[in-house]
């Protein structure tokens, strides 16, 4: 095809940039008379450019057209795994050296001047209150139907004592990891925000290539992804999800969210994740369909 080279193995690292060179210097010995084109294929027949690239068709140019492509996505494709496996990697090994390294030593230290470092809240009190009684109550019940002998008041004081005790201790190990969570998440979350925030050839070559798989989805694929986005985010039986979430999210950093906050969270923040979505998808598609952003505009207004 390319200078006598039969085939085009793209994982073959010298013949890719001995054919890349060779697209260089076509390029130059043009003097820059085509504009660099992607993904083609996207393009729309109806578009000024996509006509004029149908009917000056040149074969040199086309193969030119399609190798670029095809190493180019290669390569971005490539770039975009490895950023996207740093995304992941990174935020995590440091959110773990931060919070073991770091924020549980501090623990320690502060634990051992003062041993009310990590008390118990008023909650948390009556829920171990709480506890405890449900214990005093299997107790008596066991002896009252005769699965157990009879313990004496003595007894009975001396085994609430040290499940009592028991429950502190577990409550207070339970504020410890809420508060070492907070420091290893806050650490991690950081990291990624900064990541996506610093201006890189990766962030844009990620951001492209999941535009670009996005994009050559067929209109199937893309409606079942909108449609399971959506209705994750604001479907009918997505306001017990929210609520559990926050519940479990609460439970990981040692909070206790109120019903009305609960609510009231559930009521703004899925139908702007909702509309931010809406909003991004319409913005794609006109980009690509201008007819199929239409469709779908109409299709979420009824």
């Amino acid at each position: 095809m390319w200078s006598g080279i039969a085939a085009i193995d793209l994982d073959d690292e010298d013949e890719v940039a001995e054919l890349r060179e060779q697209v260089l210097e076509r390029r130059k010995a043009r003097a820059g008379q085509r504009s660099r084109v992607r993904d083609e294929y996207m393009r729309p027949i109806v578009d000024a450019q996509g006509i004029y690239n149908r009917l000056t068709f040149d074969e040199l140019d086309s193969e030119e057209r399609v190798f670029v492509e095809a190493i180019t996505n290669q390569y971005e494709s490539r770039e975009a795994i490895y950023f996207g496996a740093a995304l992941v990697g990174v935020p995590l090994v440091v959110g773990f050296i931060v919070g073991r390294l770091v924020a549980e030593p501090v623990w320690d230290f502060a634990e051992s001047i003062n041993p009310e470092a990590f008390a118990l809240t008023d909650e948390q009190k009556v829920e171990g209150a709480q506890e405890v009684h449900k214990e005093e109550l299997r107790l008596k019940l066991e002896a009252a139907v005769g699965q157990a002998p009879p313990l004496t008041d003595e007894v009975l004081l001396q085994h609430l004592r040290e499940q009592a005790q028991e429950i502190e201790t577990t409550m207070r190990q339970g504020n410890r990891s809420a508060l070492l969570n907070v420091v290893s998440d806050s650490s991690a979350g950081l990291t990624l925000f900064a990541m996506l925030l610093r201006p890189s050839s990766q962030r844009s070559i990620l951001f492209r290539t999941i535009g670009r798989v996005f994009a050559g989805l067929s209109d199937t694929a893309k409606a079942f992804f909108i449609i399971l986005i959506t209705d994750t985010l604001l479907g009918y039986h997505s306001e017990e999800g929210w609520t559990a979430g926050l519940r479990i999210l609460g439970h990981h950093y040692g909070m206790s969210p109120e019903m009305e906050g609960l609510n009231l969270f559930v009521a703004t923040v899925p139908v702007l994740l909702d509309s931010l979505f809406k909003y991004w998808i319409f913005v794609e598609l006109n980009k690509i369909d201008p007819a199929a952003a239409v469709t779908l505009r109409q299709m979420d207004r009824h």
